[in-house]
């Protein structure tokens, strides 16, 4: 339930350059360490499960390091689209692993217990034989305050925050685009096939704070205090919800059925199916709410839909009631039903 990990610790001018002599000539670290402000500059260093260590001047005599590290591919010795389970066995094997590695760049690097967690992954790997479809209709979910999409990719259902980063994805596509047939990883196609990635990245200080709070994790928290799936657990299920939603997808004539086949009164039924034909109009749940509280007509209809916030909210509770996702499948995709990818997930 994590992939990805960033620690950093502080250091010195001296030990900076002790550490950089190991992988430059000494002429190249005192450019290195005269040009590192303002920002960072990579180690070349190949070692399973670590993706980037890097430098930077933070202040006067002062540098960070900084260590990305996954774990899973870290204990396994090898990439893998696999996520770190947080169990008590994958910790142990961590355990053991971390240290060899840190030591692994550089002999005079402190253990881990002593580097301070920057950034975490909270990741699921969920199962869908539609997975581009999927990505697709992620698009069209809901935008939490404040989160933009900053990068518009069509593999990629992509939203940002100062804190976080919210990105569903589909895994074969990103695998494809950065890794080719006869590269040693190719074997991540096979593995990629069929996932749609759920990715939290919770970054910075502001963040992490937040979840030691919550969680009572203790003041000086190390990388091992944050491996629990519970708060994994929690953190995804509460943007995923956010974000898509629980429901399964349905073809809006399907949807209507379902609709049509509840206990709701008939004014009830006729207004949601309004509210579910302005999202398929305006494309994504986000705008369908702005059109909504400022009123819309309907193509073709000549019908007025207009409601408050408050009305929104419970028409996307309804929906959440009887398991309907608020976005419809396009009609020229001749699909009927496609199930929430959330529904693979197997909860302990």
């Amino acid at each position: 339930m994590i992939h990805t990990i960033e620690l950093t610790i502080t250091t010195n001018r001296n030990k900076a350059k002790i550490i950089l002599s190991d992988y430059y000539q000494f002429e190249e670290v005192q450019q290195i360490i005269a040009n590192t402000k303002g920002k960072k500059v990579s180690i070349p260093i190949q070692y399973p499960g670590i993706t980037d260590v890097s430098f930077s001047h933070i202040d006067r005599d002062y540098y960070r390091l900084y260590l990305i590290i996954e774990p899973q591919s870290l204990i396994i010795g090898r990439r893998t689209i696999d996520v770190f389970d947080c169990s008590d066995e994958s910790i142990y094997k961590l355990r053991n692993a971390l240290p060899v590695a840190i030591k692994n760049i550089s002999s005079t690097l402190p253990s881990e217990e002593r580097w301070t967690v920057s950034r975490i992954d909270y990741t699921v790997n969920l199962l869908s034989e539609n997975v581009e479809k999927c990505v697709y209709l992620a698009k069209k979910g809901r935008d939490p305050y404040r989160y933009k999409d900053t990068i518009k990719l069509p593999g990629s259902s992509y939203r940002k925050s100062k804190t976080v980063i919210l990105n569903f994805y589909d895994k074969l596509d990103h695998i494809r685009k950065n890794t080719g047939p006869t590269s040693p990883n190719a074997y991540l196609m096979e593995e990629a096939k069929n996932i749609f990635r759920i990715e939290i990245q919770c970054l910075g200080n502001k963040k992490l704070r937040h979840i030691k709070d919550k969680y009572k994790l203790p003041t000086n928290a190390d990388i091992y205090d944050y491996l629990r799936s519970d708060i994994a657990k929690e953190i995804i299920f509460y943007y995923y919800k956010k974000v898509i939603g629980m429901g399964d997808y349905y073809s809006m004539s399907e949807a209507i059925n379902k609709i049509q086949n509840t206990p709701w009164s008939r004014r009830k039924q006729e207004n949601i199916i309004k509210w579910l034909r302005l999202i398929a109009h305006a494309r994504s749940i986000s705008k369908a709410r702005e059109q909504f509280i400022t009123g819309t007509v309907l193509k073709n209809t000549n019908t007025l839909v207009k409601g408050s916030l408050n009305t929104f909210g419970n028409y996307i509770k309804s929906c959440e009631a009887i398991d309907l996702n608020p976005v419809t499948i396009p009609k020229d995709w001749e699909i009927k039903y496609i199930p929430n990818p959330i529904k693979s997930l197997k909860i302990s």
